[in-house]
Parts: C-alpha cells; sequence; structure tokens
C-alpha cells in the first residue's frame, strides 16, 4: 500500500482541467462573479458580511470537505465550519492585478508546521467570492507529536553526524519542532528544524554554492538540517541561503563607463549610496576577507562621496546601486511587490568584497556575486566588479524573492526550479529597459556573458544545450552533486518558459510580454518549499486561467493551450 503523498491543489473554477470538479457544488456557490457558474446570491452575501479571512477559510473549508478525499476531509473540523483548523494564517496581501486579496495559510498538525504544507486563497476583493487557490496539503501525520529525543542530543547527532571542525556548542537559535513528510520513504517523520546551521553535510558539494554565476569559490556557510525527533537520525537538509529623508540626484560612471542617473542622500559628510525611495543602500568593503575569522566588521556606514558626481570614482558602487535601483522598481512597480521581501525590507548591496574561502585567484579577487544573509555581495576579477552584470544581479535578488514566497529548498528538481525562475526573472529584467519591456524580438537570452566556460554564458535561457544544460526532461538523472542538480536541470524548466516567452498564434505574441511577467511572478509566489517543474506547470495554468476569465473562450484556449505545448515540449506533464 502506498504511503502518505502531498496531495496539490489548482482551483480557479472557470472550466480548466484544474477547477472545479463535479464533486464541489458547495464550492460552486462561492465563485466569484467573474468566472461562469451558478448564481447563489444567498452563498455570495454571506461570504461579503465576513472579514478577509472568515471568508477564505469558510472556502478553504469547504473545498477539502467537498473533495470527496478522505485524507482531505481529515483536515477539517465539520462541526467548526468557520475554522479551517491546522491551517494558520501567515499573510494577507492585496493583488491589485487579479483585483483579489490574497491569503496565505500554513498547515499544521497538533500546533506544529507541516513543512510543504502551503496554501495560497485568493478571494475578491469587493464580494470575498472564491478566486482561485493554489498550493499543497497533506494528511494528518500517524506518528506521536511528542519528542523522544531532546534538542541538545539532536544537536549532538547532528555534529557528529557532519564531521564538523569546530562546530559550535549549541547552536545560535532553537530549533522548530516539525512535520516532515518524507516522501522517499513514504512514511512521517517529528523533527527538529535547525536553521541557518554554520557547518557544511559531510556529502555538500565543496565547489558549488547559491552564487549561481559559476562554480562558487566560496560554499554555502549556512545549512537547514532536520533531525528525527524519536530516532535522532539527520532526515534531510538543505542551503539556507533577504524622520523624512529627501532623495538627492546623483550621477556617476558605471562599468560600462555610461553615465547613470539615481538617488543619494545628503549630509555632513557629503552625498551617501543611499536611496530613501526604494530604501536601497550601498556600502565598500575595500576588499577585506568575509572569509576571515572572526569576519571583518560590516561598514560603519553606506559610500560617501564629497559631491553629487561620483564622475569615476567608483564605477562598481555605481553599477551595483543603480542596477539595484532597476531591479526595485521592477518588482515594486511591475509586480507591485513591495521590496524584494514584500515587507519593504532595505536592499542592501556591498561591493568590493573578497573571500579566500576555495578561491584560487589572488587577492583582491573574487569572481561572485552573491545573495547572502539578506543582501547582495559583489567581488571582482581583472579589476571588473561583477555589479557590472544586471542579468546576474536580478537572478540574484530573485532568490531573494523566492526565499519569501514560496522558499522553495535548494535541492533536488525544487532547487532547480529555485534556480530557474531566478533565471526566468534575470533575462526579464536584463530585457526590460529601457523601454519597459523592450521587443522580444531584441532580447539577448544569454546569462552571465563572457563568465562561463571559453568566455561563454553561465547559461543560454533559449538553448541550455549550448551552456551544458539538458533540456528536456528525459535527460534527468537523479545526481547527488551540485545539490541534486539545481543549476543543471533549471535548463529543462528555463526551455519551457523560453517557448512560452516566444510562443505565437497568426504571427502573434500569444503572451504580451508584461502580463506573462506577472503570471509568471504570481506563480512562483504560489508555489511551496517542495514544488517540482509539474506544480509550476499546474500552478502558472491556473493563475493564468483566473486572469484571463474575462476573455474569450477562444482566446482563452489558445493561451492555455500555449502553456500546455511549452511544457509538453520538454516533457514536463
Amino acid at each position: 500500500m502506498a504511503g502518505p503523498t502531498f496531495r496539490n491543489i489548482n482551483v480557479s473554477g472557470i472550466g480548466v482541467e484544474t477547477g472545479i470538479g463535479p464533486n464541489q457544488g458547495r464550492l460552486r456557490s462561492m465563485l466569484s462573479t467573474r468566472a461562469e457558474a451558478p448564481q447563489l446570491e444567498s452563498t455570495r452575501r454571506s461570504l461579503a458580511r465576513l472579514t478577509d479571512e472568515a471568508a477564505s477559510r469558510l472556502i478553504l473549508q469547504t473545498y477539502l470537505e467537498d473533495e470527496g478525499d478522505g485524507a482531505l476531509r481529515e483536515i477539517t473540523t465539520p462541526s467548526r465550519a468557520e475554522l479551517v483548523p491546522d491551517m494558520q494564517l501567515r499573510g494577507i496581501a492585496p493583488q491589485p492585478s487579479l483585483n483579489a486579496q490574497s491569503l496565505t495559510y500554513q498547515q499544521s498538525a497538533s500546533n506544529i508546521p507541516i513543512f510543504g504544507g502551503r496554501v495560497v486563497v485568493d478571494i475578491d476583493a469587493h464580494d470575498k467570492t472564491l478566486v482561485s487557490i493554489n498550493g499543497r496539503v497533506a494528511p494528518m501525520p500517524d506518528i506521536s507529536s511528542v519528542a523522544s529525543v531532546s534538542q541538545l542530543q539532536a544537536w549532538k547527532n547532528l555534529v557528529n553526524w557532519s564531521g564538523a571542525k569546530n562546530p559550535p556548542n549549541a547552536p545560535e537559535t532553537s530549533p522548530l519542532l516539525t512535520w516532515f513528510l518524507d516522501e522517499g520513504q513514504e512514511k512521517w517523520r517529528l523533527v527538529y528544524h535547525f536553521a541557518a546551521v554554520p557547518f557544511a553535510p559531510p556529502d555538500a558539494d565543496s565547489d558549488e554554492g547559491h552564487a549561481c554565476v559559476r562554480p562558487s569559490f566560496r560554499s554555502n556557510r549556512a545549512y537547514d538540517y532536520f533531525v528525527d525527533a524519536h530516532n535522532g537520525d539527520v532526515a534531510f537538509w538543505f542551503p539556507s541561503a533577504p524622520g523624512l529623508d529627501i532623495p538627492s540626484p546623483m550621477t556617476g560612471m558605471d562599468c560600462f563607463n555610461v553615465q547613470r542617473q539615481f538617488y543619494g542622500l545628503s549630509g555632513q559628510g557629503g552625498f551617501s549610496l543611499v536611496d530613501p525611495l526604494r530604501n536601497i543602500e550601498t556600502y565598500d568593503y575595500t576588499y577585506q576577507d568575509i572569509d576571515q575569522n572572526p569576519a571583518p566588521p560590516f561598514p560603519a556606514g553606506p559610500i560617501v562621496n564629497p559631491t553629487s558626481n561620483m564622475a569615476a570614482a567608483s564605477p562598481q558602487a555605481v553599477s551595483a546601486h543603480y542596477h539595484a535601483g532597476l531591479v526595485s522598481d521592477f518588482y515594486n512597480n511591475e509586480m507591485k511587490r513591495s521590496g524584494i521581501d514584500n515587507k519593504g525590507m532595505k536592499l542592501v548591496s556591498v561591493v568590493n568584497v573578497y573571500s579566500s574561502d576555495r578561491n584560487p585567484l589572488p587577492s583582491p579577487q573574487w569572481g561572485n556575486a552573491v545573495w547572502f544573509q539578506g543582501k547582495m555581495w559583489y567581488g571582482e576579477e581583472n579589476g571588473v566588479s561583477f555589479a557590472k552584470y544586471l542579468d546576474v544581479i536580478a537572478h540574484e535578488l530573485t532568490h531573494g524573492v523566492t526565499e519569501s514566497s514560496s522558499n522553495l529548498v535548494y535541492r533536488n528538481i525544487p532547487g532547480a526550479l529555485n534556480e530557474s525562475y531566478s533565471d526566468i526573472f534575470g533575462v526579464i529584467i536584463a530585457n526590460w529597459y529601457p523601454s519597459q519591456p523592450n521587443s522580444i524580438g531584441t532580447w539577448n537570452w544569454k546569462i552571465g556573458a563572457g563568465l562561463g566556460q571559453a568566455g561563454g554564458p553561465i547559461r543560454n535561457f533559449a538553448d541550455p544545450a549550448a551552456a551544458g544544460q539538458p533540456d528536456h526532461m528525459n535527460q534527468y538523472r537523479p545526481i547527488t552533486r551540485d545539490y541534486g542538480g539545481v543549476h543543471i536541470y533549471s535548463g529543462i524548466h528555463n526551455k519551457a518558459i523560453y517557448k512560452l516567452l516566444t510562443a505565437t498564434e497568426h504571427g502573434q505574441p500569444v503572451f504580451p510580454t508584461r502580463e506573462l511577467a506577472l503570471l509568471l511572478y504570481l506563480t512562483l509566489t504560489r508555489l511551496t518549499q517542495m514544488s517540482d517543474f509539474s506544480d509550476s506547470r499546474r500552478t502558472l495554468k491556473n493563475v493564468a486561467g483566473v486572469y484571463y476569465a474575462s476573455t474569450t473562450p477562444a482566446d482563452l484556449s489558445t493561451k492555455l493551450g500555449a502553456i500546455d505545448a511549452a511544457f509538453d515540449s520538454v516533457g514536463i506533464t
């Protein structure tokens, strides 16, 4: 008999294959009036009187009860239909593009979170009816929720298992007791989740990191571990991997020797690289070794120039500050996201960084750019700062977006999907300006041009094989290196999205670039920690179905068909 597995939820109720099925009669009465569905006004009026949370919980409750799946019905409490137990509200955010409110829920059991159990319920902003539901839920755990192993013993087991040299005596923060559905062994585990642990597992790659630019000279120095709270075994691991100020216009030459305009802040010492409009700051690490033990202190303040014209004083700082502004504008203005974390976080860039860890280059060279500890860190090679490359910067900052939304784990297929979405937005943002967006026929599909082998790109979005990546699922083989192939198999999903970005019907694009970029962003933020390529396909179709609900049936069919064709072409079912 098969063991427990996650159930995917992709509901929009507009007639697409992932929509509301025949067993979900009550749910149909809760559909948005934007969809073609039976009108039950009493139900709609009842929903309108509820709070956003109460309405979304009632909708989710109804779906789980009507689905006809015994494991899903276990999640509910029929006597309290206004509550979905074991679904903890994590956030409410407006979605103007869908005219909806998005409510994110974390699944739990016995008040213990279920890793990967996450659902986003979109309700109509006006009448609180159902727009869509996307996510994954698991059947209830069937083992004891009481730990048999202490936190301290779990930590000792982890240290012994890792073989770490000079590990800390105790974790910096207490581990979180977590449910982990080990689908490989088809069983539940109650685990201690140790987050951001500063030593590597024994089977981690020594030459791959979260930098993504090229094989990293510096290892991921923090990992998340799951230690079984019943038997003390290490069950799973993955890399952890983002008064009123008046802005002052500034100028300066970037790494391309192009004069850029950007914002800074005027003060007693001059003009600092602080953009108060976008909450962006840029610092100089002065080529200190970030891997020195103890690490050098972080700079006391952002870079300051005596005048508002930096001229050629620091091209690397100008590039980092200017490019951070472009990425910020894209996510803020186009995707309606409030900063990298959607909570207005400060976007910090650090230039002139040196790393001695596994670095074959002489000091002060470090050929990399990374998203690490909620900041962007830039090295340089042969006198060229990696702040020069907008596509690389957009790629890395998108890791911050993923980290604070779907939080796809950085391992195996979920890790490859994580990498792919960073590639997707790296390419989109690099080709967005100055025409916002530029015509698709003019796009450069190469990522990190000149940074790959023999002076080529690190990846080729249009032709992954040209950069040494597989481009079809028939080439997928489970591997252990590169965290299960996160930088290798991302090309398969990349090729599907390339096909979609360039899809045409009667000589015209099937999707306007701006709309498809938004749909991809909405898909990314509705995935879960363990989503795979197929989850991406289903969620994208569901989001597209909602977005184009008011279009003609023929146009909707064309768009959904283009999604199917793109994913079919690379073997993603």
